[in-house]
Parts: structure tokens; C-alpha cells; sequence
């Protein structure tokens, strides 16, 4: 996709269909498989985030996600994706970078950061920063595709795939520890190429969704990981080794 604001119309609205639809939460409503995967993240998201108040996303383009975080604010490095997202949620929405977020120190209880920390040229910057708006008791909810899978798929913007093990260890040695994992559906045909057609046309979606069913109680067939990790300030031995075994390196 060369344009990256492909998706947004002059005035500031969703262009697609399928981008309409991810804002709700239902995936029976879905009509492609694109919408159908972002609607499972949504849930998933909502499901994991539980009754957390005091929420920052980090990368929220369009609102996505604030649409089932109401008490979120979001920010956002991209003002017309900002713009648009004005449109449709009425969360608190900030201009500025993963990097250098304008928050104090302890000011999160969690930190949603969805389909983002691919795209950074220094995602162990973005991590420390995230760790330090975070409270003591502080939570992080991230999702990134599966380089296992993403590998064989070469995606425009994506700087850092990472997979299972490397993402653990990333956050192992930024001091957080793993709670939960889950992942969202099977691959489906990515928006920028030209299997992309197949997505919303009936006789690949239901055939798509009927095998997601069946395939999708196996976690490494998975499109995205989804891992919830809480702030832990003291290492362990085996985590230390297990940062070390697999230890993600940024260009930094």
C-alpha cells in the first residue's frame, strides 16, 4: 500500500467497508476477513484489558481500539489518522510519539499497544517508555504478527517481525513478565496485495471462516500474538536466561 492514508477520505472518514465494520464488536456483522480478524483482536483486546480505567494506547490510528476502550486515551504520531479517529470515539486523543510520550511517570495502569511495535525503527526505546508511564502494578497489552507465519509475506512499514519467543524475551528484558498469551485468527489475504480481492467475496470468506474454526485451536497457525505481560522490577535468574537465549536486537 504506497498510501498510508489510502483508508481516510479528505474529510476525515473511513473510506472501506471493512474499516466501518471494525469499529463495532459483533464478527457475525463482518463481511471480509479483514474486518472479521480486527473485530477478533477487538474482542480479545476488551477481554484482557477487563475493567482497567486508566488506559493509554500507544499507535491508535483511527480508534480501532478505543472504540471498546472508552475510558482510553489514545495517541498517535499521524494527525489525520488522529483526525479521523475524532469521528468516531470520543476518547481523549493525543499528537505524539511512542518515544517520548507526554505523560508522567506512573500514570498508566495499562498500556494497549496493537499492530505497532512492528513498525518501529527502535522498538526497546518505545518499550522503556512505555515502562515508565506505567504504575508499579502497571499492565501491558500488545499484539504484533507472527514472524513464524509474516516471514513469507513481506509487508510495507514492517521494520521488526518478531516471533513468540523473541517477543517474550523483548519484554522479559524490559522487565516485564508474561500473563497471558492468545492470538487472533489463520492469515487472510493481506489488504495490500492482490489476493486482497478474495476478502470480502463470500465463497472465500465463509470457507475462511469455517476453516479459522477448525484450525484456530492451534496457536502457532495464529496471524498475530497477543500477549498480556504486568511490570515486574525484580528479575529473575531464569528470566534473565531466557532474554539472553533469545534476546531481540534492535537497531539502536
Amino acid at each position: 500500500m504506497d498510501n498510508p492514508f489510502e483508508c481516510i477520505t479528505t474529510d476525515f472518514r473511513l473510506r472501506h467497508k471493512r474499516d466501518v465494520e471494525e469499529l463495532q464488536g459483533d464478527p457475525k456483522k463482518a463481511s471480509s476477513c479483514n474486518a472479521y480478524s480486527w473485530i477478533k483482536k477487538r474482542l480479545i483486546t476488551a477481554e484482557l484489558a477487563g475493567n482497567a480505567e486508566n488506559i493509554l494506547e500507544v499507535g491508535c490510528g483511527w480508534g480501532r481500539n478505543l472504540a471498546c476502550l472508552p475510558a482510553a486515551v489514545g495517541i498517535d504520531i499521524c494527525l489525520p489518522f488522529l483526525r479521523t479517529a475524532r469521528n468516531y470515539v470520543s476518547n481523549e486523543l493525543v499528537l505524539g510519539t511512542a518515544y517520548s510520550l507526554p505523560f508522567k511517570d506512573g500514570a498508566f495502569l495499562l498500556v494497549v499497544m496493537t499492530e505497532v511495535i512492528e513498525h518501529l525503527e527502535e522498538p526497546n526505546r518505545a518499550l522503556r517508555e512505555i515502562k515508565r508511564v506505567l504504575s508499579d502494578e502497571g499492565r501491558l497489552l500488545l499484539s504484533t504478527p507472527n514472524k513464524a507465519l509474516s516471514r513469507f509475506v513481506r509487508t510495507p512499514g514492517h521494520v521488526h517481525e518478531m516471533s513468540y519467543r523473541e517477543l517474550v524475551a523483548c519484554l522479559v528484558r524490559h522487565g516485564f513478565t508474561v500473563l497471558a498469551r492468545k492470538g487472533s485468527t489463520i492469515p487472510y489475504p493481506p489488504s495490500f496485495s492482490r489476493l486482497a480481492w478474495f476478502d470480502d467475496k463470500w465463497f472465500f470468506f465463509w470457507p475462511w471462516k469455517l476453516l479459522n474454526s477448525v484450525l484456530g485451536v492451534f496457536g502457532f497457525l495464529k496471524w498475530d500474538i497477543i500477549l498480556l505481560a504486568e511490570v515486574n522490577e525484580i528479575e529473575t535468574p531464569a528470566q534473565a536466561a531466557q532474554g539472553a537465549d533469545v534476546a531481540f536486537r534492535a537497531h539502536e
